[in-house]
Order: C-alpha cells, then sequence, then structure tokens
C-alpha cells in the first residue's frame, strides 16, 4: 500500500479542496477519490500533470506517490 498522507497535504495546501484539484486535473471527484484510496492506479500523464499542478518536480514525485506505508501504520 501506498502512503498518499504527503499528496494530500499538498492537495490542501495548493488547493484546498480535493474538488478543486480535481477540476484542474480535468477530472471527477469520484476518479481522483479512486486514485487517493487505491482502488484504481495513476497512471504516468496523470501523475506529471498532478505534480505540475502541485509544484512538485518530477524528480520529487516518488515522496508523493510511491512512498510506502511502515508496516506499523498499516490497518
Amino acid at each position: 500500500m501506498f502512503d498518499y498522507s504527503k499528496l494530500y497535504g499538498k492537495i490542501k495546501e495548493v488547493f484546498s479542496t480535493q474538488e478543486a484539484f480535481a477540476d484542474a486535473m480535468e477530472m471527477s471527484r469520484t476518479a481522483i477519490n479512486a486514485r487517493l484510496t487505491q482502488k484504481v492506479e495513476w497512471k504516468s500523464p496523470e501523475i506529471a500533470k498532478a505534480c505540475e499542478l502541485l509544484g512538485v518536480p518530477l524528480c520529487e514525485s516518488h515522496l508523493y506517490f510511491f512512498s510506502f506505508k511502515s508496516l506499523e501504520n498499516q490497518d
């Protein structure tokens, strides 16, 4: 499982709401939620666009999209 806590924080910092982020991504709120809850995988072009919108350099995308939850934090 990936840990999207840093991504959630960046979305809140830049867009205030997931809905505003979804609009900027030109995706439905449901589609964004499916990705954030790991029901659907992020596609590479979506990650690149999200990084651009959030002001995250692509070389740091792993910190937001590919961090693993530690075993002690898993449900």
